[in-house]
């Protein structure tokens, strides 16, 4: 889990490192794997906790233009707000996430540890790649990559075809205009 221990800390700026394996993380895409890293700052000002850094891990991806097998560094800017009330903790637990209408997150005043795994897993998982290519091919056009079946290329080899195939008896054809109305 990706826990920031606030219990006892007073008001101020501090840094954070924190780390966990994918595996030890619920809800995680299985593109993910290796370590979820997150590096930033923890801003505690009375009962208010912001969460500001970024969170980066490694996917497992499949290129969508040559089915090639690649790896690439997700990283991600992660923004949490979080407010120690008792009271509004106790309102707000009968309702879930999507229904509350602040974006901030309720905990309770004793609370040792302020998690932010479900945020850092949400913005990883938004900001996977919807089309997935491969690094060494993202400045290339698919007519690069393979030629042999590109547009270009099929014309050129029927043109070569057609010079050499042509039947005079069409040459007739080919002069035949067509009024348009």
């Amino acid at each position: 889990m990706l826990r920031i221990l606030v219990k006892g800390i007073k008001d101020g700026v501090y840094d954070i490192n924190l780390s966990s394996p994918v595996e030890e993380l619920n809800g995680f895409f299985p593109e993910f794997f290796g370590e979820v890293r997150f590096q930033g700052k923890l801003r505690i000002l009375g009962k208010r906790y912001t969460v500001i850094g970024t969170a980066e891990c490694q996917a497992h991806l499949l290129c969508d233009l040559t089915l090639e097998e690649y790896t690439e560094t997700i990283s991600v800017e992660i923004s949490s707000s979080f407010y120690a009330n008792n009271e509004l903790y106790y309102k707000m637990k009968g309702i879930s996430e999507e229904l509350r209408e602040t974006d901030e997150h309720i905990i309770h005043e004793d609370d040792k540890f302020i998690d932010i795994t479900e945020d850092v897993r949400q913005e990883l998982a938004i900001n996977l790649p919807m089309k997935r290519i491969a690094p060494k091919y993202r400045d290339k056009t698919f007519e690069d990559i393979y030629p042999q079946y590109s547009a270009n290329f099929s014309e050129k080899t029927t043109e070569q075809n057609s010079e050499d195939d042509v039947d005079e008896r069409w040459n007739e054809l080919k002069k035949l205009k067509f009024k348009s109305n």
